[in-house]
């Protein structure tokens, strides 16, 4: 689904990172919507790599439960 981020610690599980179109997948709103959710603090600002953004599987799975009222529990 995202990009694994390789770790030098075995310890530490990968950080999976997600662009644009893989979470648009799982989210059904516009790219145009989805920045002005962005723009407008509903959903986490991206980690920026160059002029790539990303964010992390976990930022995404949180977001979601939260609108749909899953918990981690």
């Amino acid at each position: 689904m995202g990009v694994a981020v390789s770790n030098t610690n075995p310890q530490t599980p990968p950080i999976t990172l997600m662009r644009i179109p893989q979470i648009l997948k799982v989210m059904p709103v516009s790219k145009s919507k989805f920045w002005l959710m962005v723009q407008k603090g509903e959903f986490p600002k991206p980690t920026k790599i160059g002029r790539s953004s990303f964010w992390t599987i976990e930022q995404v799975q949180a977001y979601l439960r939260e609108r749909t009222g899953q918990s981690t529990n």
